[in-house]
């Protein structure tokens, strides 16, 4: 599960950033010099939770961990994809790829033609929203 930032507590330090092992944490262009994790760099190590002072830093309930409740290769109809885990992304639509047992990586939706994705992509989306300054960077 990948974190997220709690603005309204969070006095722009840069502990987490400084802790961060990955890079995942970047100072927004808020005047208040907040900051925002990428969850796809992020390795939710919790260095960064152990840094901040004023414990502005948390899971995000809403970021899907892989293969767990709410992504859709848990289904038994899928039980036979295996997934890149955001290493490889469609170049399109930017999902995290997939591929059967014995086939190629292909994009969920462009190449395999499902109707399903990576749920972890609508969460990134609206991340990329809020913050494009920092998470557009990265894709």
């Amino acid at each position: 599960m990948s974190h997220k930032v709690v603005e309204e507590a969070c006095i722009g330090c840069g502990g987490c950033e400084y802790a961060c092992p990955t890079g995942a944490l970047r100072k927004t262009d808020s005047f208040l010099g907040l900051f925002v994790i990428n969850p796809l760099t992020c390795n939710d190590c919790g260095e960064c939770v152990d840094k901040c002072p004023t414990d502005a830093i948390m899971p995000d309930p809403d970021w899907v961990e892989c293969n767990n409740t709410g992504c859709p290769l848990t289904s038994k109809r899928l039980a036979d994809i295996e997934c890149s885990v955001w290493q490889d992304r469609c170049p399109e639509c930017k999902t995290t790829l997939w591929r059967s047992a014995e086939g190629d990586w292909e994009c969920p939706r462009c190449g395999m033609g499902r109707k399903v994705q990576c749920p972890r992509t609508h969460r990134l989306d609206e991340i990329k929203a809020r913050y494009p300054e920092v998470i557009s960077s990265t894709i």
